[in-house]
């Protein structure tokens, strides 16, 4: 039985840019907002706060069943750590004192970290000072939780410096220990000492916090750590996926660095691991982006670098001054005499500099006395002298004062400068052997989530269209150089690469096909990227399916990534609904697929169709829910088949 019919409703509203758009039921609008957040970031048409409120008002609107098996969906399938905990806290405050909350709890919670980010999203959401009022389901589903973890993983994410720590949770909890080596893990949290866990973030800050003669020492400390995180396998594979760069700047050898990479493109670690695609991608762009990655400080940057070059200046001519007066040599008046062209000579101002030397002629001379200020040796300067020494001391002091504070106000401009200097290194270590190994091992762990793309094979006749426009263009938490665009650029290689006869291209003021080899796939996303001002800023998403109206073009399946802000810049009557119609007289047979990359709560285009689906998320996992389309059913369907 599917669910898909009843679940689509197609009530006419306008979108965040004012074209028409269509309306999601609450349980579609609701699966599409959550997993599409990652954080309480602002987006660029919703900001943070005001998409939590809006989470908060759906987990009422729909079944606590659904949200209970929507929060275990996003953990397990998704890998979205945040969300969940905030459906859950969503849950227990409208569903009080009910089994499904601690058996939810329970199931959602899969590390150390997440019972204590549970209870501080529970009093941010609660607006309590403390944690006294929390409901006995959450407790017993946390107590649950404390049974599933050891030592090692509690003392990884025991932060003191958090508002809600370990030991805080289990006063507050209470867990029953299901034996004795529990108990006494239990017992180290209470009194804090659970022993220090071996992680590379541990052994990095004790060689920082050691002393070395040199920093060739303290180099080759750091190479010594990193040898023994990798060849001991207790580098996660986060972990190590994020500090590929790291190893390959500070010169770690080569063994070292292949066991590294073997490790990310071991497709049972890419599996085991659950990191979305893009995290292959944010790895890649770290070793291979250059100078673009920082135009954006390069205006501000060339201000600021004036300023420390006159100040640089300034402090040079200043400490000369004072170094030779320290020597003993200090200014005084000397008379000179100078020959300077007789001003008074009677000629014109053009002829007094363009002398016509040719003929003989000579400008008169004039011998003039001037007094001029030079060093000169003193055995027993003056107290004049002397405090005039003192006053250019405290002047190079002020001056050096300001540089520092220059810098210190612009954090950016020591990143810069770092980043140049260390881009010549990068360049030669990517360029060598080692460097294209990396490379490649990161395209392979990444082309492990393409192997099975159900619907797709050879002959699918497939176009594959990225939105380019402005609102794509951010990112997809505050600390990612991925952005939203990065995302469905990705996705269509990962597709394009199992189909020969795909077309891809990028929509914004216009549509156009960029043929693009995706046999490497981050290598291909990122020469996408490179075209993207190209076709403007706009979303006229229409513009793909008019194309291939013009071109009589038959397609099985059309897949747009996009925020769904779809609206037509001309401000005409153009929208993707009309030019959908149109084309199905073309390709009765062809579907839409429409990847929600940004969960607004809206569709461009009618969803009571037979022939227009939405699909939503970052993850390979949403390219499973193509085979659910196939047979006939849709993600919520999927969602609701999970027993919590």
């Amino acid at each position: 039985m599917s669910y898909n019919k009843q679940l689509r409703c197609d009530y006419l509203t306008t979108n965040h840019e004012g074209a028409a758009a269509w309306r999601m039921t609450p349980e579609w609008e609701l699966y599409t907002t959550v997993v599409m957040t990652m954080g309480v970031d602002d987006k660029f048409y919703e900001g943070g706060d005001d998409r939590v409120r809006r989470i908060a008002d759906l987990v009422r609107k729909v079944k606590p069943e659904f949200v209970a098996q929507l929060a275990v969906y996003t953990r397990e399938v998704m890998c979205l750590r945040s969300v969940p905990l905030l459906l859950l806290v969503e849950l227990d405050q409208c569903l009080q004192n009910d089994l499904l909350v601690s058996q939810a709890v329970s199931r959602v919670v899969q590390r150390a970290d997440e019972i204590t980010e549970l209870l501080m999203c529970y009093q941010w959401r609660s607006g309590r000072a403390d944690l006294k009022g929390l409901s006995s389901q959450l407790r017993m589903g946390l107590a649950e939780a404390f049974n599933k973890f050891d030592e090692y993983q509690f003392a990884k994410y025991d932060r003191k410096t958090r508002e809600v720590t370990l030991r805080d949770a289990l006063l507050l909890v209470k867990p029953t220990p299901k034996d004795d080596a529990q108990a006494l893990i239990f017992w180290k949290i209470q009194n804090g000492k659970l022993e220090t866990p071996y992680t590379w973030e541990t052994e990095l800050s004790a060689v920082g916090q050691r002393h070395f003669d040199s920093q060739e020492e303290k180099d080759e400390a750091k190479r010594e750590v990193w040898r023994q995180l990798v060849r001991s396998r207790r580098m996660g594979y986060m972990a190590t996926l994020r500090n590929l760069r790291n190893m390959l700047l500070t010169g770690v050898d080569e063994e070292t660095i292949k066991m590294a990479c073997d490790f990310i493109s071991c497709p049972d670690a890419v599996r085991r691991s659950k990191q979305l695609p893009f995290r292959f991608f944010s790895a890649y762009l770290e070793l291979t982006d250059k100078e673009e990655e920082r135009q954006d400080y390069y205006w501000e940057f060339y201000q600021v670098k004036a300023q420390l070059r006159k100040l640089t200046h300034r402090i040079h001519l200043v400490k000369e001054s004072v170094n030779l007066m320290r020597r003993g040599y200090f200014l005084t008046n000397v008379r000179v005499v100078r020959r300077t062209p007789d001003t008074s000579y009677a000629m014109s101002i053009c002829n007094r500099t363009h002398v016509p030397t040719e003929l003989g002629f000579r400008p008169p001379k004039r011998h003039h006395r001037v007094k001029v200020k030079r060093y000169k040796y003193k055995k027993e300067p003056s107290e004049r002298n002397l405090r005039y020494l003192a006053t250019q001391e405290s002047l190079l002091r002020d001056l050096i004062r300001q540089k520092n504070l220059l810098i210190k106000e612009h954090d950016w401009v020591r990143e810069y400068l770092l980043f140049e200097e260390g881009r010549k290194k990068r360049e030669q270590v990517l360029n060598s052997e080692i460097g294209h190994y990396v490379l490649q091992s990161l395209e392979k762990a990444a082309s492990c989530t393409t192997d099975n793309i159900p619907g797709f094979d050879e002959n699918t006749r497939v176009l594959l269209a990225s939105d380019v426009s402005g609102s794509m263009c951010s990112s997809v938490s505050t600390n990612s150089k991925v952005m939203l665009f990065h995302i469905g650029l990705l996705l269509s290689m990962m597709m394009k690469r199992r189909c020969r006869q795909a077309v891809t291209g990028m929509f914004g003021d216009i549509w156009r096909v960029y043929d693009i080899s995706s046999g490497n796939i981050l290598r291909a996303t990122q020469n996408m990227m490179k075209h993207e001002g190209e076709v403007g800023y706009s979303t006229n998403g229409y513009m793909v399916i008019d194309w291939l109206i013009q071109k009589r073009c038959v397609m099985d399946k059309v897949m747009l990534f996009t925020d769904c802000q779809l609206w037509d810049n001309r401000y005409g009557d153009a929208n993707l609904q009309k030019s959908w119609d149109e084309y199905k007289l073309i390709a009765p047979d062809a579907k839409l697929y429409i990847f929600d990359l940004a969960g607004y709560g809206q569709s461009p285009v009618s969803m009571k169709r037979d022939d227009v689906f939405c699909i939503a998320g970052w993850s390979d996992k949403t390219l499973d829910i193509l085979a659910a389309l196939e047979r006939g059913e849709n993600a919520i369907d999927e969602i609701r088949r999970i027993v919590v």
